[in-house]
């Protein structure tokens, strides 16, 4: 049953908006104000958000710009309605990026259709983009993975082939089955992996002995990034195997020559999302606004045609962008 939150100051508005479409099969969740909304926003991660303007504590403008921040959340379809009918008001809330907007008095046909239209079109989206996400991480020599409650819930072939199983047989194996004590500091490597994910902005790299499917010792290199996926922490990174352990490592390629269709400011916000840094944190290493890294990073994702930063991540591997030195 998807979710819906509904975010209205207007007690009697709000209730039977809330009434009608639960009516129609929908889970609906209800705040008075922009701030109760990030709570509820957070606690249940809805399908989608409905969110009046004008509020007291937090108006709507202000809530969707913190929604954005947030990783868990920012991909969130919201809908607009107000009692505002001025183009300017409708034009602020479209160049925000809204989804939609309903001004009031509206009927409740005309919301539920809305919400229907929505969600239809989000989830159009979200198969297109995973079967792009599907092609993407079939990168023909780095073993490719996204990490999640001890397995790999996406890898490539060659990620597989490291560790000597066919792609289908990998499915089984969590990341503790390639873990030998005898071999490397089991527990001191899953410890750091949990750590990691507990850590919005998380990074991590790591060397050690893994075991092979038959049984032998294989010197391996694990680097992930923390992003959200589907609503939960994960890691996105590589894994390959190395000859030498001396010196071996993957980097960020230097910015020497822009890959097609970037710049190389967009490159550099580009290599700070590969490290995890936050828009806050980039907007201060590069002594920018804000406002200008969101419009960076929204002109990656749409440059590289991807939904969120989980294939951001992997378009910079694709890409060359990050190498193995």
């Amino acid at each position: 049953m998807k979710k819906i939150l509904i975010i209205e100051d207007d007690t009697i508005l709000r209730e039977n908006t809330a009434e009608f479409i639960r009516a129609n099969n929908f889970e609906v969740f209800v705040a008075k104000d922009g701030l109760e909304g990030v709570q509820k926003t957070l606690r249940h991660l809805p399908d989608l958000i409905i969110c009046d303007i004008s509020m007291p504590n937090m108006n709507g403008y202000d809530f969707y710009k913190t929604i954005k921040q947030i990783k868990a959340t920012y991909t969130i379809p919201l809908v607009f309605f107000s009692a505002r009918t001025e183009k300017e008001d409708i034009r602020a809330g479209m160049q925000l990026g809204a989804d939609d907007y309903i001004t009031k008095p509206f009927d409740l046909h005309e919301v539920l259709k809305v919400i229907n239209t929505r969600l239809d079109k989000y989830d159009k989206l979200v198969k297109i983009n995973e079967d792009k996400f599907h092609a993407l991480i079939d990168h023909p020599t780095l073993g490719i993975y996204i990490y999640e409650n001890g397995k790999f819930i996406f890898y490539n072939e060659p990620l597989a082939a490291i560790f000597g199983y066919q792609y289908d047989d990998f499915s089984s194996i969590s990341f503790e089955d390639l873990l030998d004590e005898k071999q490397c500091d089991k527990k001191k490597i899953l410890n750091d992996l949990d750590r990691c994910l507990k850590d919005s902005k998380g990074y991590i790299s790591h060397k050690f002995k893994a075991t092979h499917k038959n049984s032998t010792p294989i010197f391996v290199e694990l680097t992930g990034t923390v992003i959200n996926y589907e609503g939960k922490s994960s890691l996105a990174g590589n894994i390959f195997k190395i000859d030498n352990i001396s010196k071996t490592s993957i980097i960020f390629k230097e910015i020497l020559d822009d890959p097609p269709n970037l710049t190389k400011r967009e490159l550099e916000v580009l290599k700070l999302i590969c490290n995890g840094k936050s828009t806050l944190e980039t907007s201060e290493i590069l002594f920018l606004s804000q406002r200008t890294i969101e419009t960076y990073r929204a002109n990656l994702l749409e440059k590289t045609k991807s939904k969120n930063i989980a294939e951001l991540i992997m378009y910079a591997i694709k890409n060359g962008l990050i190498l193995v030195d």
